[in-house]
Order: C-alpha cells, then structure tokens, then sequence
C-alpha cells in the first residue's frame, strides 16, 4: 500500500490519516519501516472503507470553476458567488450573496475570483478570531499569545511552543460548533503538546462533545480542505452536535 510517511520527535505512536484518498503515515523516531508496514497491514481494512468513502463522496461534487452562481459557505451556511462585471475588483456580502465586482481588465476571471474569495475568507476569518477566541480563552483559562489564519491544505490548525495558534481560512467554511472544536483543540496543545491520553482528557474536560466535532471532520472535512471541490455534502449543512 502507498503512503507517505512523516516523523516526529513529539510522537509516541503511529498514526494513520486519509485525505483526499491519500494514506499519510506519522510515526516516531526509531520505529523501524517493517513496524510502521506491521501497523499499516493491521488497520488495512480501515484504509480501504475511508478511501472508498472519499472518494465517493469527491468524485459525487462538481469541480469548482470560481464562477457566478457557485456556492461557497461561511460558518456552515451557504453563500451564491454574484459575479458581475465593475470598474474594480471588489467583494462584499448581500444576503446571501458574495457579491463580486471584477474589473473588465482582469486576465483570468476564475482565478481573480478565487483570489477574492480567499482573501475575504482570510480577513473575515480573522475577525472572528479576534472577537471570538479571546472570549474562549477567557471561558477556559487556556492563553495563546497571538493567532492568525493561514493557508494550510491538509490541517485545521496549528500550534507552537511560543503560543503561536494559526488556522486554516477553509475552517470558516464549516459551522461554528466546529470552529470552536478547532479552536479549543489547538488551545490544549498549549499544554500537551502531542496527542497523548493526557491532552484528549484536556480536550474533553474543556469540550464534552468533542467527539461529534471529531466524526463530523472525518466525515466532511476532506471536502472542505480540498480546493478543487464545488462544495462539502448537503448533509454537512444540518450536522449539529447530536448528529
């Protein structure tokens, strides 16, 4: 079976993800290459029913062509992509509208497009943030010092030894109850840094429903973080903290 493999001082297991169909491997230092094949060979049948489901649910979505009349969605609900000709490139929210005004001069519509799109998702992203997580530190006691969102494609977050927490702007595509997963999630890495038994009783100390966020990223979130899609399933659109 193909993968690719990444290692890391902090780890103390192996660890398995799929994303986009793709198996990607995380293990310690001196694991040995016929262990990580041993656990690989193990958990087979699980790789085999995720990449299905993946790819299934990919290959069901329209290739996203960053045009008037796509959707795209913020905070789990549905925005249209209104494309219409200005005299500059501007973008701003009507309704239920991503209103878009793209100068006749641009080369490449689709991709001025998505530029706008990302650069909106960027700093509307960084509001929420900023009006958002200080209040969640505040609830939990869990201190960062500063946060941002970044570009990232295969996570939904990030946090350093500084205290440093950054976030994927494709988060904001998914309901808050999810955001606020993500958040907390990074947060407690402020005091475990790993995924050990201790950080996950942090996790759910601070987030009891922690794993209805879990299933719900599983199951939705390769879509969101896949670029090329037209949008994640209709069903990511109901899914609550009971589904």
């Amino acid at each position: 079976m193909q993968y690719t493999l990444s290692r890391s001082r902090r780890r103390r297991t192996i660890g398995i993800t799929i994303k986009h169909g793709t198996v990607r491997v995380a293990a310690p230092f001196g694991v040995s290459e016929s262990e990580i094949n041993a656990f690989i060979s193990l958990k087979s049948a699980w790789i085999a029913r995720h990449q299905s489901a993946q790819h299934s649910q990919l290959q069901a979505l329209q290739p996203r062509q960053w045009q008037h009349g796509e959707l795209v969605y913020w905070l789990g609900q549905p925005l249209h992509l209104q494309v219409r000709p200005g005299q500059r490139n501007t973008i701003e929210t009507i309704d239920k509208t991503l209103a878009i005004r793209l100068s006749r001069r641009a080369h490449d519509p689709s991709a001025r497009v998505r530029r706008l799109v990302v650069d909106w998702f960027k700093q509307q992203g960084q509001l929420w943030l900023n009006s958002e997580l200080p209040l969640l530190m505040q609830h939990h006691g869990l201190l960062a010092k500063s946060w941002r969102v970044a570009n990232y494609t295969a996570k939904w977050g990030a946090c350093t030894h500084a205290g440093a927490l950054s976030f994927s702007w494709r988060l904001f595509t998914a309901p808050e109850w999810i955001i606020r997963y993500v958040v907390i999630h990074e947060l407690c890495h402020l005091i475990h840094f790993n995924h050990s038994a201790d950080f996950w009783a942090l996790v759910e100390q601070h987030d009891p429903n922690y794993r209805d966020a879990e299933r719900w990223l599983k199951s939705h979130g390769h879509t969101i973080l896949n670029d090329q899609i037209f949008s994640y399933v209709n069903t990511a659109l109901t899914s609550g903290q009971n589904t």
